[in-house]
């Protein structure tokens, strides 16, 4: 989950720290000045918001499960939205064959780190 959580927020930053910079790296263009905030809305703050709630599981047990449950909901976003980006609109590369079997790999490990977490009673939380 660490690993995760420095992943996410460095993605986040990376993309508040050079816009341009880290987009032109994922080979997006931005084409009007509207679409900056589109892409800081997703690749900085809401990568932001899930190392945050990485964060906040690895401080609070009780909320590890849930963090894991959000980290597999992320991954199959992420990994959904691209094989279907990759059938329908632009074909597969080696770049999005990469980021692809990384996510669905991070799926599969994160849906493992959950089953093995185990619910924790109220009084047991932190």
């Amino acid at each position: 989950m660490s690993l995760n959580l420095l992943i996410y927020a460095a993605i986040g930053i990376g993309a508040f720290a050079n816009p341009e910079g880290f987009a032109s790296a994922v080979n997006l263009g931005f084409l009007a000045p509207a679409a900056v905030p589109e892409f800081l809305a997703t690749f900085g703050g809401f990568m932001l918001a899930i190392a945050a709630a990485l964060l906040i599981a690895l401080r609070i047990r009780l909320h590890r499960r849930v963090a894991f449950a959000s980290m597999v909901l992320a991954y199959a976003g992420f990994a959904g939205g691209r094989l279907y980006g990759m059938l329908l609109i632009s074909g597969f590369d080696w770049r999005n064959g990469v980021f692809f079997a990384l996510e669905v790999l991070l799926l599969i490990w994160g849906f493992l780190c959950y089953r093995e977490t185990k619910w924790l009673p109220l009084e047991h939380g932190h």
